[in-house]
């Protein structure tokens, strides 16, 4: 990496400048130029190092920058922890209900996904406790208003899968909700939205 070599060559010139300053002042040159050109050099190398350094730490913050609204990985992850905690509300997970959550995964990512991993990562919410607001929340900001309003349509999706929305299913609805940042009246539109289709086709 060139910021690498740069940090480098530009710590090895400083050095060197610094030697020779050290020389004359050391008394192993008497040359009064050795002061001006270790000064000169030092001052080089420092100027390359800290270049090399900056340049460095830019792509550094550069990769953290990567998830940004909108990202396809960040949503993928979301979409199938947000069916799943609707799904493991009433603690109970059955082949239907992962087979639903394979299906609008692919609905709306146009991917499959693992059933297997639908069933682990439902073992693992309910293993170490569902808690998918404080879960959304770390990943809301890097999500746009659309993938947010796919996120609450398919936790419907889920919750009207059985035809019977129970109070668990529906707390876990308003903790997604809080997770993503978003208000009651947003939710009520995406709501109304939804029970006026009822389609994933549509959705």
């Amino acid at each position: 990496m060139l910021s690498t070599k740069m940090l480098g060559i530009g710590t090895i010139i400083m050095i060197l400048g610094i030697l020779i300053i050290g020389s004359h002042l050391f008394q192993f040159t008497t040359s009064p130029l050795a002061t001006i050109l270790g000064s000169f050099i030092a001052t080089g190398g420092f100027i390359l190092m800290m270049l090399g350094f900056f340049s460095l730490a830019g792509g550094e913050f550069g990769k953290k920058d990567l998830l940004h609204a909108g990202d396809s990985n960040a949503f993928s992850v979301a979409l199938i922890r947000c069916m799943v905690a609707i799904s493991v509300a009433d603690e109970h997970l059955d082949d239907s209900e992962i087979t639903e959550i394979a299906r609008i995964y692919k609905h709306l990512l146009k991917v499959d996904t693992n059933e297997d991993m639908i069933r682990n990562t439902a073992a693992e919410m309910q293993e170490h406790g569902v808690n998918i607001q404080g879960e959304l929340k770390t990943v809301s900001k890097t999500l746009n208003k659309e993938l947010k309003e796919k996120l609450i349509i398919a936790s419907l999706l889920i919750l009207a899968a059985d035809g019977d929305m129970d109070e668990g299913e529906l707390i876990m609805l308003d903790d997604i909700r809080l997770g993503l940042g978003m208000s009651l009246g947003q939710i009520d539109k995406i709501k109304e939205n939804f029970l006026s289709k009822r389609d994933l086709t549509q959705v």
